[in-house]
């Protein structure tokens, strides 16, 4: 009679090597767009506020490309 090998465990949730968000942030520093403001609250939460870069990743102020044509709105 054969031995059976014992089963072998399903591989982890978790790679090894995937750092979490709040470690990222610390190793490279906030995403643009993104500024804090202080905490608020009794528990002291931090807040903070985001500019159009944030949602869209493109500087208002660097929108538009000086050599594109001028195209009228219809």
């Amino acid at each position: 009679m054969d031995e059976q090998k014992p089963p072998t465990p399903p591989n982890p949730a978790h790679q090894p090597g995937t750092s979490k968000g709040e470690e990222k942030v610390k190793e490279e520093g906030k995403q643009p767009g993104r500024q804090d403001t202080g905490s608020k609250g009794g528990a002291k939460r931090p807040s903070g506020k985001s500019t159009a870069k944030d949602s869209t990743g493109v500087n208002p102020k660097e929108a538009q490309d000086p050599e594109s044509p001028h195209m009228p709105a219809p």
